[in-house]
């Protein structure tokens, strides 16, 4: 899976062969159909349809998905969702509570925020990363006092960095799922013992 920005310039660069494939990476990907057609809760219950266009690489025969950067992987709900319902409780409200303003299954929001919290070590590091990529004259992330306070102010500046560099108009979401590769909401990996 392959997370992209602007879909429309993707289809472009797919059609002219100049996305390396991420499986063999010397292979090109070239449009290979579409993934089947995904309908997405919005904001306040609103329906989003999307359709990612596959691709396969000459070299390996790997498939890979496009995926829009506003589209969590295997989920119902769009990242636009899940940051909001993320914010939301990180100024305070609950996850009944959010999950009534956003029209989602409380038990999905709870599980939103437990898992994001679990990587919110994880999410920092990615985003510092980032975002210093992208600016390596950044001033120091300064800690706010919780994981997942320093985790939002990273991706925070992550997404202005990428958005000061490389001036895309981008959602703020659109690029948090840049940043975290697709990841957010994906399981903790257990610390391996050595």
């Amino acid at each position: 899976m392959l997370i992209v920005l602007d879909p429309a310039g993707a289809e472009g660069d797919l059609r002219a062969s100049e996305i390396c494939c991420p499986s063999c990476t010397s292979g090109r990907l070239r449009p290979w159909g579409y993934a089947r057609t995904r309908v997405l809760r919005g904001l306040r219950g609103a329906r989003v349809s999307v359709r990612p266009r596959r691709a396969r690489c000459r070299s390996c025969t790997a498939t890979h998905v496009l995926l829009p950067a506003e589209v969590a992987p295997r989920r119902a709900d769009t990242v636009e969702v899940v940051v909001t319902a993320l914010l939301a409780h990180h100024a305070g409200s609950g996850y009944r509570a959010i999950a009534a303003d956003l029209h989602v299954p409380a038990d999905t929001v709870r599980s939103w925020l437990r898992r994001i919290t679990g990587r919110a070590e994880w999410l920092r590091q990615t985003a510092t990363v980032w975002a210093y990529e992208r600016d390596p004259m950044l001033p120091p992330i300064l800690p706010t006092g919780s994981l997942l306070g320093d985790a939002l102010q990273a991706l925070g500046v992550a997404v202005s960095a990428h958005r000061r560099r490389l001036g895309f108009k981008a959602a703020p979401w659109q690029i948090l799922t840049m940043v975290a590769g697709g990841r957010l909401l994906a399981p903790v990996q257990p610390a391996l013992s050595g």
